[in-house]
């Protein structure tokens, strides 16, 4: 697959924050946005991670931290396996999703 200057400019972009970003550590929802199923989610995306072996969230934090990832994608890689990755991520069954009732 071919990408225009632009696009390849946006992942340089993306992957340079988010590496700039793995030595800091947040535990605000709102910021994080890495996490191993985030993480799975991007290596799908750029075609390190076939999609058989990615991660689902394992709580709503993580959840989180996948939505806040795709929020900052590029959008030409929020398609096939990616976008089937983010789509099984919010319909897993993480821990904290279904409150018990009392």
């Amino acid at each position: 697959m071919k990408y225009t200057k632009q696009e390849l400019e946006e992942d340089v972009f993306f992957l340079a924050n988010r590496a700039a970003a793995a030595n800091k550590v947040s535990f605000l929802d709102s910021a994080r946005d890495t996490g191993s199923s985030s993480n799975s989610i991007v290596s799908i995306a750029y075609g390190v991670l076939d999609f058989k072996n990615r991660c689902l969230p394992s709580d709503s934090s993580d959840l989180r931290s996948c939505e806040n990832m795709w929020i900052k994608l590029p959008e030409h890689r929020k398609t096939g396996d990616a976008e089937k990755a983010m789509k099984e991520a919010r319909n897993s069954k993480y821990f904290g999703k279904h409150k018990l009732m009392a």
